[in-house]
């Protein structure tokens, strides 16, 4: 624990949010390889605040993950989407990304490590406008996930996930945000935006 700094206990997220779990050995490294702008350090009640308020939350560490919630992350279908995940996992190593919204339907999840892609899912909530990489072992246990859109096959329909789906994948493959409150963390975490 670096002096001075303190324990804080993790706030939960998830529900309606994007989020990254990367490998990092600290939030500096993670905010510096994000690029984050106007950064101010948090505790982590205030930095998810600011996530779900727009900003960027690199918290810090739960076990070797980095949990970067935050509105101010570019979701599943924005433009250059997964060169920004695959440029992220080719300085971090890995690199994992969730999104959730229970409005829209909208569930989504990325797969990168080492510069490339591993696997990319994205359901917008009627179709799958991103199916990339090899089905996972996670998401054929979850039943979900394991198809590309298809408008002549009802039972497409059975795989298509709802965000308890995207909480136990995030389970399987790092820490399930929603299950972390109380965990005893080092230090605060840093808040900032991305520059865009």
């Amino acid at each position: 624990m670096a002096f001075g700094m303190g324990v804080d206990r993790a706030v939960p997220f998830g529900y309606k949010c994007l989020w990254l779990a990367v490998t990092a050995p600290d939030p500096a490294t993670a905010a510096d390889v994000l690029g984050l702008i106007r950064r101010k350090r948090v505790t982590w009640a205030h930095g998810v605040d600011l996530a779900y308020d727009g900003a960027v939350f690199v918290a810090p560490p739960i076990g070797p993950w980095v949990l970067v919630p935050g509105h101010g992350l570019p979701d599943a279908s924005s433009p250059g989407f997964l060169e920004w995940v695959v440029g992220l996992s080719a300085r971090l190593g890995h690199v994992q990304f969730f999104q959730t919204h229970r409005v829209t339907g909208t569930c989504a999840w990325a797969l990168a490590a080492g510069g490339k892609v591993r696997r990319a899912y994205h359901f917008d909530g009627g179709g799958v406008p991103l199916f990339e990489g090899e089905v996972t072992v996670d998401e054929n246990s979850l039943g979900v996930g394991t198809r590309p859109e298809s408008a002549d096959d009802e039972s497409w329909w059975d795989t298509t996930p709802g965000e308890d789906d995207v909480m136990a994948l995030a389970h399987r493959w790092s820490v399930d945000p929603t299950t972390i409150e109380g965990v005893a963390t080092d230090g605060r975490g840093i808040a900032g935006r991305l520059r865009h």
